[in-house]
């Protein structure tokens, strides 16, 4: 039987009244195959536009399944609740397993956050190190509960990939590849990572190609054994299955966190969270597209 696929159109209204009400988004498409379990829910409303930038901001989803954005690499709020904190020292990545644990990196160490005693109006935190980071500049990944350091090393000339061994409280090599790495999941020594618009999988020393987009370059991966892979482009977010992708997200710079089988969506130019649940179901579906329109052409 063949399995339609349901397009919705998230946009916004022109009036205050219907803009508030029912949080419509511009250039925003959600595809789903007819009769999937996937929902969707606002957990910050859109509001008025701003002119904050993706590049710099990051965004995880906390223990609590609250939002957390870093602003600048200096400032770390919650939308939700409204709390902020200043960093003291600027960050360069930050990632939360789904078992809550929250680490950031400053490009030399990964550790976690900790309050100064004496603080300002806005509360001072430092970052307190776990371990060495293995390389400079080395780049942390987030898997399924696992913990990744990718780099380039100037001395082999290649990237090497590293696995973080929480009993040891350091970094251990898993991987040597010849090629850059853009974007990295997966699960222990197992892995999945993208060099331009190419995705690659990593497993028992072997790697194979699985998926190659059509037009856009990979910035993220995501991967955990409930949902399995997946991506985000400057425009959108699809899975993976069988070497295929549904590209099932469509919209404009946005910023994404998966956890658990739940998709978190933050789209910076209107503070707006939204959750897309029950993304595993995706995988039920036998499903390959046979092209992608760029969302700037559908408009």
């Amino acid at each position: 039987m063949i399995k339609h696929l349901v397009f919705f159109l998230i946009f916004f209204g022109s009036l205050s009244s219907v803009y508030a009400e029912n949080y419509f988004l511009p250039k925003t498409f959600l595809i789903l195959p007819e009769g999937s379990n996937v929902k969707i829910r606002w957990i910050l409303p859109p509001e008025q536009r701003s002119s904050i930038s993706t590049d710099k901001i990051h965004f995880v989803i906390d223990y609590k399944n609250e939002p957390l954005v870093i602003y600048e690499n200096k400032l770390l709020f919650n939308p939700l609740k409204g709390y902020i904190v200043k960093l003291t020292q600027t960050v360069k990545d930050v990632i939360c397993l789904d078992s809550g644990v929250l680490l950031f990196s400053d490009g030399i160490n990964m550790g976690y956050l900790e309050m100064e005693r004496d603080s300002d109006i806005i509360p001072n935190v430092k970052l307190k190190m776990i371990a060495k980071l293995p390389l400079a500049d080395s780049k942390l990944f987030k898997g399924d509960n696992t913990v990744y350091a990718a780099g380039f090393n100037k001395k082999t000339k290649k990237y090497e990939v590293y696995l973080f061994n929480r009993q040891k409280s350091l970094f251990q090599k898993i991987a040597s590849l010849d090629e850059p790495v853009n974007a990295m999941s997966g699960k222990q020594e197992h892995i999945f990572f993208s060099n331009e618009r190419l995705i690659k999988e990593y497993k028992n020393g072997r790697i194979s190609l699985i998926y190659e987009h059509p037009r856009q370059k990979i910035e993220e991966l995501f991967y955990n054994e409930k949902t399995g892979l997946i991506y985000k482009t400057s425009n959108g977010a699809g899975i993976i299955k069988d070497k295929a992708a549904l590209e099932f997200l469509q919209t404009e710079n946005p910023l994404v966190f998966l956890k658990g089988t739940s998709l978190y969506v933050f789209f910076s130019s209107v503070s707006g969270l939204l959750e897309i649940m029950n993304v595993d179901d995706l995988r039920n579906f036998a499903f390959k597209v046979q092209k992608i329109i760029d969302i700037q052409q559908t408009f």
